[in-house]
């Protein structure tokens, strides 16, 4: 036998917005009557659902295709390209400005060539392992001391140095823990616990106030009545065959933003 607050309590499946609007009215009501133990309950409701909030933004906000490496690579990967341009396009300089039978410019060629054997995009445009190995490469033509000579009479001792810094930090960035990412198993869970939490504020407020006097009936209508109000406005939109717009979790507003989610919204019925 299911006895789940779902099957006992006939509510749609709420909006956060909605639920956050409905429960911070519960809350006042329930501070309004003394009765604290629901009003801090009411207000575990609002922080749960001002965190899932939070947590569908970060997962709406997700690149569909997890990232291979941790960001912190994509602006080094940059600065590595363009130091490599500089040394190209300063060795280049260098050569062509260079006087006839000039040693500098027979030498500055052949590094050019051992550097980049198919040109500086061959290499900028490698994946980050690939472009990180092919720059420790470069970096092991440059450094060697038959070539230092040449990198020293180019002008690219700089470049260089600055070279060996920055392949340093990219093997770092490539070597960290990918950032965790919010998936929608967790946003779904989310939600339904959202959902749990206000089927539990009005089981609380039923059972406080179960009775038909007029105390009772008067306490159930100002703390279930903005929950109710809500529910039945859900109603009235799939009841129209149109999917129920979230609200402004503070003035009540339609948002006009259908909810993302793989399923209905609804879980039972009101009858």
């Amino acid at each position: 036998m299911d006895t789940s607050l779902a099957t006992l309590f006939n509510l749609y499946t709420f909006t956060p917005g909605r639920r956050l609007f409905a429960i911070a009215q519960v809350r006042k009501a329930a501070l309004a009557a003394g009765d604290m133990a629901i009003a801090a309950f009411a207000v575990s409701c609002v922080d749960h659902d001002e965190a899932l909030r939070t947590l569908e933004a970060t997962w709406a906000a997700q690149d569909e295709k997890a990232p291979a490496f941790a960001p912190e690579a994509k602006p080094i990967d940059l600065a590595i390209d363009g130091v490599l341009v500089a040394i190209r396009d300063t060795a280049e300089r260098q050569v062509e400005a260079s006087a006839q039978g000039d040693p500098i410019a027979t030498s500055g060629s052949a590094l050019l060539k051992e550097i980049f054997p198919r040109g500086l995009f061959a290499v900028t445009s490698l994946p980050y392992v690939e472009e990180l190995c092919e720059v420790e490469r470069i970096l092991g033509v440059l450094q060697h001391p038959m070539r230092v000579p040449t990198v020293q009479e180019l002008g690219l001792s700089r470049y260089v140095a600055r070279l060996v810094d920055l392949a340093k930090q990219y093997r770092t960035a490539l070597e960290l823990p990918l950032p965790k990412r919010v998936t929608f198993p967790e946003v779904k869970a989310a939600r339904a616990e959202g959902q749990r939490r206000m089927l539990q504020l009005v089981a609380m407020i039923v059972g406080r106030y179960p009775s038909d006097t007029p105390e009772d009936q008067a306490s159930r209508l100002a703390m279930l009545g903005p929950i109710v109000q809500q529910n039945e406005a859900i109603g009235q939109s799939l009841r129209a065959r149109r999917t129920a717009d979230d609200v402004d979790p503070e003035t009540g507003e339609p948002l006009r933003v259908p909810v993302v989610s793989e399923a209905p919204a609804v879980t039972t019925s009101p009858a």
